[in-house]
């Protein structure tokens, strides 16, 4: 018995790596690999009539549009930290979730990340919401879903539902869907670098991090 259990177990973790492996070799045969030709542009850039209409806030020199159900977000967690310390002084980075008119996909779990922002705890539950959504496969669009993580995260339920009808909160949702359509991200994580430039990830970490502060610094593509 013992021993059938041990063998259960050690498929269990095999299949977990080798599932990991395979995602990390998408994630760089598909994305870190892709080229205009080949697939999505990874650098793009709006006119400067578009970039002055932008509805971005002035003063978010960089912005990441990411989302609680994409796998690479929750991979780059610590690259994105180590690029916020880089930013240079006077200059921001913002992240908004994506938002669609239709919060279908990936911009299921925009109001959640709305409503955790406006309660000023959104960083303290970030890697939980991605645990739930990728790895524990948990609609947080569905509201009963929703409630019993909420409870288990200590989270107070009714609170976080008055929230959740807020002002703060729909204005949040409402900027966050508006910026989102206007640079057309329909890929995440996607980066918005001066308001003009719509970088998605080409690269490894640090050298990602080094090709958007350059954008930014310069206000030009690398060559």
């Amino acid at each position: 018995m013992k021993k059938r259990i041990f063998y259960v177990l050690m498929y269990t973790v095999f299949i977990a790596v080798i599932s990991a492996l395979i995602t990390t070799a998408w994630f760089h045969a598909f994305v870190l690999n892709q080229t205009s030709e080949a697939g999505p542009q990874v650098l793009r850039s709006l006119s400067a009539e578009k970039q002055d209409k932008s509805p971005i806030a002035d003063g978010d020199d960089i912005v990441e549009i990411f989302s609680y159900g994409c796998h690479f977000c929750e991979m780059n967690e610590r690259n994105v930290a180590e690029l916020k310390k880089r930013m240079p002084a006077g200059k921001k980075f913002i992240r908004l979730h994506l938002s669609l008119d239709s919060q279908a996909g990936l911009a299921r779990y925009a109001p959640v990340f709305a409503t955790l922002e406006a309660m000023g705890i959104e960083s303290t539950y970030r890697q939980s919401a991605y645990n739930a959504v990728i790895k524990d496969k948990i609609d947080l669009g569905d509201p009963a879903k929703l409630d019993a993580w909420l409870e288990k995260n200590k989270i107070n339920v009714a609170e976080y539902h008055k929230v959740s009808q807020s002002k703060e909160v729909k204005d949040r949702l409402d900027y966050m869907t508006r910026v989102t359509q206007y640079y057309n991200i329909n890929a995440t994580p996607t980066f918005i670098i001066n308001k003009k430039w719509i970088a998605i990830q080409d690269r490894d970490f640090p050298a990602f991090a080094d090709k958007l502060l350059s954008i930014m610094e310069t206000g030009k593509a690398p060559e």
